[in-house]
């Protein structure tokens, strides 16, 4: 594709042109030219101009294209989906407050309506030394959003193959894992999803890996090597047996009452799932379908991709790895799987996990690209055992019924569903106001102890201005 950003009489110039397979008549080298390229060329907007005047025999007078949008996201005002843009302009106040009450250093908030991006913004800095202003570009470490940003979105895939079902026990597929007398191997799947198979809900691992204060050397080491390779942090290596011995040790816990219990455990199975049925790297399995949706900076392990310029830290870590974790996964855990868990270690911008909702909440479609089923993703946006007063769907989270707490504001629809992070990040759909709602921060840094992302109730209120926009925009 090439851009002609200039007087369509230039095209003169470029009669070698007709040999490339598109030309872009872009009449001007301006911001909004440049935007509206990018979009055409990425199948967000549509184009059936025609050139007004002859250039010469290659270009005369009326040809073009007719080119249909690709069911992409489009870049756009408010105003283009009936919005005041005035009363989205509310949110940069309330994102500056996170920032100013040293919530967090900094967070990026994006707002897309009818497939229409009408609000990415980033406020703040990377740390509270206010060096680094936080670009869109910018990378977050997005924590448990991992769990539908990449474990679910494989499980979904794979049960559109035939390879995952959702009534199918663990014993089904981890046979080699798992022996037929264990009290794991009848866990169905379903319940896993949705939180309500009894597992515990958290297990420090590190712990039995320090010895006197120290990482136990046996374990860790500085240097990477054949037994030694998957990076914890900086300086710190895991043998390569670890991981193994991880889920030995869930098998070997007990389990609780089957009733609703958040619990990071079943994605230490599920992702082994993944793998075993795909027959490739979790992150290797996902990294296939962001490149086809576009989503450029998602993925694990960004230190082997980006510049850690673009990634805000995260929290220093006084316990366990004694650093300020940066460009590492946050997740003690999955960083002891050498930083690719099931339930944590996804990194992404706004925009790019914006692109993931926007398929879920378009039933699996993007880009005219059918990635999962519509069928497929409404079982796993539904509520699974709500009559047990548990909200979750299977992986996703669910507004809470009686509209008091939970991860959202009560503006949402019950048709809502998403997930929120550890380390202040939240991405949630509703399919009955066609919104797409992403708010990415760093709140951990450099403490894990903060709470005022919550206190404050940044992520509802910001919510709370776009329902309330979308409300009069009706009127």
């Amino acid at each position: 594709v090439l851009t002609v950003f200039a007087n369509p009489y230039s095209l003169i110039d470029f009669e070698s042109a007709a040999q490339v397979n598109t030309l872009i008549a872009a009449y001007q080298n301006s911001d909004y030219a440049q935007h509206a390229a990018a979009e055409l060329i990425f199948g967000g907007i549509g184009a059936n101009g025609k050139l007004p005047v002859s250039v010469s025999e290659t270009f005369p007078a009326g040809t073009g294209l007719h080119v249909d949008p690709m069911n992409r996201f489009k870049y756009t005002w408010p105003e283009a989906v009936g919005m005041d843009a005035s009363e989205l302009y509310q949110i940069d106040s309330i994102a500056m407050k996170g920032v100013k009450e040293e919530a967090y250093p900094g967070c990026q908030v994006l707002v897309a309506k009818n497939g229409n991006v009408i609000y990415n913004k980033s406020f703040g800095y990377h740390t509270y030394e206010k060096i680094k202003p936080v670009q869109n570009s910018d990378i977050y470490d997005l924590a448990s959003i991992t769990k539908i940003g990449a474990t679910l979105l494989s499980v979904m895939r794979l049960q559109d193959e035939g390879k995952f079902y959702l009534d199918s026990t663990l014993g089904d597929y981890l046979p080699h894992l798992i022996p037929d007398t264990s009290i794991y191997h009848p866990l169905i799947l379903r319940e896993i999803l949705a939180h309500q198979a009894g597992l515990q809900a958290w297990v420090p691992f590190y712990v039995k890996t320090i010895r006197d204060g120290k990482l136990d050397t046996v374990i860790y080491r500085a240097d990477s090597s054949t037994y030694y390779p998957l990076r914890v942090a900086n300086n710190i290596y895991i043998n390569k047996d670890y991981p193994d011995i991880i889920m030995q040790r869930i098998l070997r816990g007990p389990l609780k009452e089957k009733e609703y219990r958040y619990s990071d455990l079943g994605y230490y199975f599920l992702k082994h799932i993944v793998e075993t049925q795909s027959g490739e790297e979790i992150e290797d399995y996902v990294a296939k379908i962001y490149a086809s949706l576009g989503m450029t900076t998602a993925g694990y392990l960004p230190r082997k991709r980006f510049s850690l310029e673009r990634i805000p830290p995260t929290e220093y870590d006084e316990v366990f790895r004694k650093q300020v974790i940066h460009g590492d996964v946050h997740d003690p855990g999955a960083a002891m799987l050498g930083g690719v868990g099931g339930h944590a270690g996804l990194f992404s911008n706004a925009n790019d996990l914006a692109k993931l909702m926007q398929m879920y909440l378009n039933e699996g479609n993007y880009g005219g690209t059918q990635y999962i089923k519509d069928t497929t993703v409404r079982e796993y946006t539904k509520c699974q055992y709500c009559v047990d007063e548990n909200r979750r769907g299977a992986g996703f989270d669910k507004p809470v019924r009686d509209g008091d707490g939970g991860p959202t504001c009560s503006c949402v629809s019950y048709l809502s569903f998403g997930h929120s992070g550890f380390t202040g990040t939240i991405a949630w759909a509703d399919p009955e106001e066609d919104v797409v709602y992403i708010f990415l921060s760093n709140r951990i840094y450099p403490d894990a102890e903060n709470k005022k992302l919550l206190h404050l109730n940044i992520r509802t209120d910001i919510q709370e201005v776009i329902y309330n926009a979308i409300a009069h925009s009706k009127k």
